[in-house]
């Protein structure tokens, strides 16, 4: 819808209008958040980074969402056995995303309510904080609830999607492998068209969507980071900010190990069906084609990240290594 240079119609266009509106609203606050402010310190450079990353995320969903559209599309013509357990996963899903947005709206109604408290705070970063303190404690309130369901919220969405997108795959290779074992006379030409499509159908997808899952990815990275830079300084901030900042370190650590768990299932899937593919015994007539369809199944498939590399558990690990050490070292730098 977004990215399509055809004419489109009037209420796409007014839709494509609001959206890019959105973003810019928030890329506007970003701007004046870091002209404003007199003092940088690990939580404003943690806000910075997730608000940035975010409205960047939001940009290039609006931009691809058609794309979504496709892969959602492709995959419902083809045939997926229904998962009903998976279906309940994705319904505590988005449960859990509903309680992570009443947990920071209670927050931040909670700090409004104790605006003295965070005028005395805004004071000392802001000096125009001094002239208009309700006014500014009010635009604060309206911006943290404004940001979690434009910005935030759709990185967790798109995360529930992707989710989705891996697991249609991952029973897509799991139906292949089934018909390969089930055979008592294996057709290795038909077996051979029928991966070489699996693997141009993920490519096809990753394709489509990697670059927001970069972006998804991201952002979910720099909430852990601010998370645990949050955590770090735990005993300096008040018991409100402790529940977004707990919020921040354990769902969107939750959502990012989600997505490199999938994503790392997709390459399993696929990697199960060569080492089924050679415990197979072909006989005189067969051995040709049936190592051609070992050399076809050994051929890597994966998610990537923004097509720069894989997308794994492993991904995790080296992750979190990172954003702990830049924290410590960014927590010793600067002092609130």
């Amino acid at each position: 819808m977004f990215g399509s240079c055809r004419k489109r119609a009037l209420h796409k266009q007014l839709c494509l209008i609001l959206s890019h509106t959105i973003t810019v609203s928030l890329g506007i606050y970003i701007i004046a958040m870091i002209l404003l402010k007199e003092t940088l310190n690990p939580f404003i450079i943690g806000t910075f980074m997730v608000c940035m990353l975010t409205v960047i995320h939001r940009f290039t969903l609006c931009r691809h969402s058609s794309r979504l559209g496709l892969v959602a599309k492709r995959l419902s013509k083809l045939t997926i056995k229904e998962d009903k357990p998976f279906n309940k996963q994705i319904y505590l899903l988005l449960c859990s995303c509903i309680v992570y947005c009443a947990i920071n709206i209670a927050a931040s109604v909670v700090r409004y309510l104790s605006s003295h408290r965070e005028i005395e705070y805004q004071r000392q970063q802001i000096h125009l904080y001094s002239e208009y303190p309700r006014f500014f404690a009010a635009f604060k309130l309206f911006i943290n609830i404004y940001q979690l369901f434009f910005f935030s919220l759709p990185v967790k969405i798109f995360t529930i999607y992707f989710v989705s997108v891996c697991h249609d795959i991952i029973s897509l290779f799991e139906a292949h492998k089934a018909r390969l074992t089930s055979q008592s006379v294996r057709d290795y030409r038909c077996l051979i068209n029928s991966y070489n499509y699996l693997r141009d159908l993920v490519n096809e997808i990753d394709s489509k969507i990697s670059c927001i899952v970069f972006w998804a990815a991201l952002a979910n990275l720099f909430s852990v980071y601010f998370g645990i830079l949050g955590i770090l300084e735990v005993k300096a901030v008040p018991i409100e900010d402790k529940a977004r900042i707990y919020s921040f370190a354990v769902f969107d650590t939750f959502v990012f190990f989600l997505m490199c768990l999938w994503a790392d299932r997709v390459s399993s899937s696929a990697a199960s069906v060569a080492r089924e593919a050679y415990l197979l015994k072909g006989d005189a007539d067969t051995s040709a084609l049936h190592t051609q369809y070992i050399l076809t199944a050994n051929q890597d498939v994966h998610m990537t990240f923004g097509g720069f590399f894989p997308l794994r558990k492993s991904f995790v690990l080296a992750s979190f290594g990172t954003i702990i050490t830049y924290s410590v070292l960014i927590k010793d730098k600067f002092s609130y």
